[in-house]
């Protein structure tokens, strides 16, 4: 009670923004947790800078790694609200008589202009191209003896039926292997229409039918919205724009949108949309987000994840290979969608709270393992890397380029036997058909991964 209690003086009381104070659109330091729009840069920020370190006695023979694309553009909806419904919002800000902005801020806004077209549409932004090669760059450094030269066939390249997911591909392969050198990256032909395997769950008809479709699924999210957390938000908010009428959640999701996409693109500057929001408002908006993550994509239900068995049964197969002699790729890079990183994540347990996200528990998961600011961002990625150390082979997991533990081994590498023991079983009995109930005659049941 005391904790909830804390937390309505935070919004009530340290909100607004006064005549005098500290103009907004000035911080140097600002909130940084835009759930999966979060731009890697965010990430990269944290992530340590010297070289990984030699290790003696040990070899790496394998890096099995899946990436989400990079930034990107939003949808058409996106779209229209960042260059047209913006502008008369913007219009009912600047005029009001009652504003607690600074003038920078309001200048600031004034100022604000974005460049993008219909026709950009979920295309790979700029930001999102170098991200990819930026870390195709840390890889090479981190990994010279399995990455520093492209032969064919010791690499496995292979993107969805998109844009922005095959040029993120190519991206990290200019980082790789030099602008003129990519040009020889060969990749697989794009399975079509959906990719069984990284991204398994859009040929998945027990998911559509009892998660993706299911209105039941969003309970929580949706109970979140009208609680008194989100309201004061929007109270907030219309006191600090000196607006008539109190914003409405449409409204307030409106500009939330704008802002995330116009800090993606350009990370290191503070968006002046994204300066309307107190850190303690980001941070309610973002456990709203992480909720509907969380029941669509996450440990929510199991359906959502159990399918991401094929993308261990995949790790395994290749490993496998390599132990028992065989010639293998030395580097194997997927290239996907946030839909699939994070239900593989939900899948190896990685990220697994105590409890489950509610709409009644935020102030007690302020803490929680499930933020998809720092597990789901732009350019997320997972990475397993077999190694051999003294004649034992090893398998290690890295999310987002950091060492990440397996639950089951005592640190962030398994000895291959704990491996196995771990996901073998697994991998054995993973049937997509199965697992999905999917009748022969195969309907498309699909859907846009994210509203915007």
């Amino acid at each position: 009670m005391r904790e909830w209690l804390s937390w309505v003086f935070v919004l009530v009381s340290c909100c607004p923004l006064l005549q005098g104070e500290e103009c907004r659109t000035t911080k140097k330091i600002y909130y940084k947790g835009y759930s999966t729009k979060t731009p890697y840069q965010y990430i990269v920020d944290g992530l340590d800078k010297k070289p990984r370190p030699a290790e003696k006695e040990c070899e790496d023979l394998q890096l099995w790694k899946i990436i989400r694309h990079g930034t990107r553009y939003p949808n058409q909806v996106a779209i229209n609200l960042m260059t047209e419904w913006i502008h008369g919002f913007r219009d009912q800000i600047l005029s009001s008589e009652t504003s607690k902005l600074c003038k920078k801020d309001l200048e600031a806004l004034k100022m604000w202009n974005v460049s993008v077209l219909l026709e950009d549409e979920k295309k790979l932004h700029k930001e999102g191209v170098e991200e990819l090669i930026f870390m195709g760059e840390r890889l090479l450094e981190n990994y010279p003896s399995l990455l520093r030269e492209y032969i064919q066939k010791d690499f496995l390249f292979r993107a969805t039926d998109t844009e922005r997911a095959q040029r993120s591909g190519e991206s990290l392969a200019i980082g790789l292997f030099s602008r003129r050198e990519s040009k020889k990256v060969r990749f697989e032909e794009p399975v079509k229409p959906h990719d069984p395997m990284i991204r398994f769950y859009k040929l998945c008809q027990r998911y559509y039918k009892e998660v993706k479709n299911n209105p039941d699924t969003l309970t929580e999210y949706n109970k979140f919205s009208q609680s008194f957390y989100v309201n004061e938000v929007r109270r907030n908010l219309t006191e600090i724009l000196g607006l008539d009428e109190e914003i409405s959640l449409e409204d307030l999701e409106k500009i939330h949108v704008i802002c995330i996409f116009d800090q993606a693109w350009r990370p290191k500057k503070l968006s002046p949309w994204c300066s309307l929001f107190s850190k303690q408002a980001l941070e309610i908006i973002e456990y709203r987000e992480d909720l509907r993550y969380y029941w669509k994509d996450g440990p929510g239900h199991e359906i959502s994840f159990a399918p991401a068995c094929v993308l261990i049964r995949n790790v395994i197969e290749n490993f496998k290979n390599v132990t028992l002699g065989h010639q293998e790729e030395r580097g194997i890079f997927y290239f996907t969608h946030s839909g699939t990183i994070l239900k593989f994540l939900a899948f190896l347990g990685t990220h697994q709270d105590s409890s489950h996200l509610l709409s009644d528990n935020f102030t007690s998961m302020k803490n929680r393992r499930w933020k998809t600011s720092l597990i789901g961002p732009f350019a997320s990625n997972i990475a397993f890397l077999l190694k051999k150390c003294d004649g034992e082979f090893s398998v290690c997991l890295l999310v987002n380029e950091k060492p990440e533990r397996l639950p089951g081994c005592s640190s962030s590498c398994c000895s291959w036997a704990k491996f196995t023991d771990l996901f073998q079983a697994k991998a054995n009995s993973c049937d997509l058909n199965e697992i999905c109930e999917n009748s022969p005659e195969r309907k498309d049941f699909s859907a846009p991964d994210d509203a915007f």
